[in-house]
């Protein structure tokens, strides 16, 4: 094997290796993430790379995106160094076209989902074992999320904090549902719905995170519409209402958590200072529409949203943010209208040719999209580590099926 070719085989491996720390660590993650960066240089084969990157789609609505928020840094609010640590999380989504040309392979792309999957399994597993108090006192510390919430029985979240470990779980559910209906051995393909099960239990009943459960709720409704068709709208609302109804009344967890949300959003009212959970991101929706209302096409500019905010607030009781935990909006106070029809454009376009993969990755691919387009209605997971990089890594993984079909075709 040339020098070239090994160096883009060790790019590759760190790229399937990024799928098993992604949910564990964000060092590690890191770590990985900057040898494919480097690797993916140094190994060469510009000429095809461009190629791969320049047939895709995705990867043009990526750079368009990109592109905006890059513009966003010439004007507005904000310091240097608000708009370069804003514009740095936006470009995380590079990794996509990044990881094209290195998941050409069909073995190493499931390879890649497995080690997802094996760190999603690894995570359940420890999550029970705190649930039950299973765990010796030295591991249960190396374990620990060290998350504000609540940790232990309660919240057996595992490397990452609930809203995360919530998220990727929903998603880990989903995933092992597609590869029940994928696997030919009736064995394995129980197996495969046995842990999904659980990983949905885990998130129904276990975890404190609000967002994995809509997720959750989501991505189930989506899969019984692909095997029911209209019907399964109405399979769903009722699955969905049943399990609504069983949470409430077995998990004290669940039941707290709708308790606890509903009595924070009746209590709130505008410009109070309300510092509830619920509360706090009522009051982050109302001020940021106003900016939105301010500076409705071009907004304060990327990395303006932290100083409009203050200014918005100023001589009242409500506490500063960084952002409204909504990306949507986010975007929109940072970039305007524009900036919001380019995000728009790029989901799009995900949706669009996420139809032309093959059966089980267009599920996949459509699954990832729509519990990223829920999660960013409570939550800017374009800000958040873990899940933008999960993001762009699946990505990359899946749209790299559509890129080595079209090389094929061409040859």
């Amino acid at each position: 094997m040339t020098l070239p070719n090994s160096l883009r085989s060790m790019a590759t491996w760190s790229a399937i290796l990024l799928g098993f720390a992604i949910p564990i660590s964000t060092a590690a993650s890191n770590t990985l993430l900057a040898m494919v960066v480097v690797l993916f240089v140094v190994s060469g084969d510009y000429r095809y790379k461009f190629r791969t990157i320049a047939d895709n789609p995705v990867s043009l609505a990526i750079l368009l995106f990109c592109a905006v928020t890059a513009l966003g840094c010439a004007y507005g609010l904000g310091s240097a160094t608000d708009k370069l640590h804003y514009l740095g999380k936006y470009l995380t989504l590079l990794l996509v076209p990044l990881l094209l040309p290195l998941f050409a392979n069909r073995v190493d792309r499931l390879r890649a989902l497995v080690a997802f999957g094996a760190a999603m399994l690894l995570t359940l597993a420890l999550s029970y074992s705190i649930r039950f108090d299973w765990l010796p006192a030295g591991i249960r510390a190396l374990v620990d999320s060290r998350d504000p919430v609540m940790w232990g029985a309660g919240n057996p979240v595992v490397f990452k904090l609930h809203i995360t470990h919530g998220f990727l779980m929903a998603i880990a559910a989903f995933l092992l549902m597609i590869a029940a209906r994928q696997v030919s051995r009736p064995r394995l393909r129980w197996t495969c719905m046995a842990f999904s099960f659980l990983a949905a239990c885990n998130v129904l009943l276990m975890v404190k995170g609000r967002t994995g459960f809509v997720v959750l709720a989501v991505l189930g409704t989506y899969l019984v519409f692909r095997r029911f068709g209209r019907k399964g709208i109405i399979i769903a609302a009722l699955g969905f209402a049943l399990m609504v109804s069983a949470a409430y009344q077995w998990s004290s967890s669940f039941h707290a958590r709708m308790q606890e949300t509903i009595s924070e959003a009746g209590a709130w009212r505008e410009g109070k200072g309300d510092q509830t959970a619920t509360g706090l991101r009522l009051d982050y929706y109302s001020n940021t529409l106003a900016i939105i209302r301010d500076q409705p096409w071009l907004g304060v500019g990327t990395g303006g949203f932290e100083r409009a905010y203050g200014e918005r607030i100023q001589n009242t009781q409500m506490l500063p943010s960084n952002n409204p935990h909504n990306q949507y909006l986010l975007i929109a106070a940072q970039l305007g209208l524009v900036g919001l029809a380019a995000l728009i454009f790029l989901y799009l376009t995900y949706w669009r040719q996420a139809g032309g993969l093959t059966p089980s990755f267009q599920q996949i691919a459509h699954g990832v999209l729509l519990a990223m387009l829920v999660g960013n209605l409570f939550n800017s997971f374009m800000l958040d580590f873990t899940e933008r990089i999960f993001f762009a890594w699946i990505s990359g993984v899946l749209f790299a099926e559509s890129t080595a079909r079209r090389a094929a075709q061409s040859e």
